[in-house]
């Protein structure tokens, strides 16, 4: 915990000081940390350097400044420390794939609300329920998770992009402090999720929802945070909550255990005889044999990696880790490890799960498992945990 607070302190003095351009040094003498455990310290605790962090919040401030502002590209440049517009340029289109022009350029033209043009109406009946949450866009709700903490908003990252999800807050849009996204799967009522880090603000939002009797919503939280208040509030209004784990690999490239004589491989298009007999003896569904081979046709996600573990010759294992890339997060989620029969099979599982980890770090790529929960799942919290995952987040799921 002191840690913790040694590093909000820092956090604290990045970001009054984001128009300097802050040394390692001095980042850390300020927060009262040594040098050479300072670097190492806060990037476990944020995904980044202290520097990278400070980079990353320049340009977060920078892109505000653009959307809010008439001034020019080469003022904001030198206002943050870059010592001309060209090498501000390549850092913001590095970040944000467009030119800061290109970015002003964006916002300037009015939006258009994709669930109107989608004919999906949940969210508008949402929005019509909570008429009090200002719109906000989701470039301000990236820049929030990204200079907040990637790794344990690394699904909100993906998922507010991937669902094309509505962003909307209790306090200013342009700046945001908390929010939830809310995304529509086609389903008569949309998923709501709250990204907070401060106990205070939530109990607003729950406040407000508590109007709707059948709401429900979800909250990731740092696993180690106690919000007596907000589970004592949940309780007294009669929500039910079910809590699972976001967890991330944080280490390198490690051997695959002794497998007893099984194989662990990558799947190629000519295995997939194998894969749909592995189907009909239970082993997955249909909707994932047409994921794999929907890839092997190049007609789906060049980011899956599907993968198989083989005994005599059986496959008796299966998983398809997808990479999923915003701005600077590239992250491969094992999304499912599927064994043959009733129950778990650690020693299978457990092949898996460490082929799966060398075959993904060699991407260079944050691994992850999204919402780990049941213990005697093969991507459970046990395995993910033998595997070597940790947990970065909470996720509170409640509703009634």
């Amino acid at each position: 915990m002191e840690n913790k607070n040694l590093i909000d302190k820092a956090i604290g003095f990045i970001q009054k000081n984001s128009k300097e351009n802050l040394s390692l040094q001095s980042i850390a003498e300020n927060a009262g940390f040594s040098l050479t455990y300072f670097d190492s310290v806060f990037k476990r605790h944020t995904g980044y350097s202290p520097v990278e962090y400070s980079r990353i919040y320049k340009l977060t401030r920078s892109a505000l400044e653009l959307r809010r502002t008439q001034r020019t590209v080469l003022d904001i440049a030198l206002d943050y420390g870059y010592a001309s517009p060209e090498s501000f340029t390549r850092a913001f289109k590095s970040f944000y794939s467009l030119t800061p022009s290109e970015y002003r350029e964006k916002y300037k033209r009015a939006a258009v609300n994709w669930h109107d043009l989608s004919g999906k109406i949940s969210i508008s009946r949402f929005r019509r329920i909570f008429p009090e949450l200002a719109a906000s866009d989701v470039d301000s709700a990236l820049d929030y998770c990204f200079t907040h903490n990637p790794l344990k908003y690394a699904e909100d990252i993906i998922g507010m992009t991937v669902a094309e999800s509505e962003i909307l807050t209790l306090g200013d849009p342009e700046l945001l402090k908390h929010f939830v996204y809310v995304s529509d799967y086609n389903s008569v009522d949309p998923a709501v999720m709250l990204v907070c880090e401060n106990e205070a603000d939530a109990l607003s939002y729950l406040k407000l929802f508590s109007r709707v009797p059948e709401m429900r919503f979800s909250i990731r939280r740092t696993v180690d945070s106690v919000w007596e208040l907000f589970d004592g509030e949940a309780a007294r209004l009669g929500l039910t909550c079910r809590c699972g784990y976001d967890m991330i690999y944080a280490g390198k490239s490690g051997d695959v255990p002794d497998n007893n004589g099984m194989t662990a491989r990558l799947l190629t298009e000519n295995d997939m005889a194998s894969i749909k007999v592995f189907k009909q003896n239970g082993g997955c569904g249909d909707c994932h044999v047409r994921a794999i081979s929907v890839h092997f046709e190049g007609k789906g996600n060049c980011g899956m990696m599907p993968m198989g573990v083989f005994k005599d010759g059986e496959l008796v294992c299966l998983a398809m880790p997808t990479l999923e890339k915003v701005r600077e997060l590239e992250k491969y989620d094992i999304g499912a490890i599927f064994c043959i029969g009733k129950g778990r099979n650690e020693k299978i599982a457990d092949i898996m799960w460490h082929f799966a980890i060398d075959a993904c770090a060699r991407e260079n790529a944050v691994i992850g498992n999204a919402n780990a929960e049941a213990d005697d799942s093969p991507i459970g919290v046990s395995a993910s945990e033998r595997a070597g995952l940790v947990k970065v987040a909470e996720n509170r799921s409640y509703g009634k």
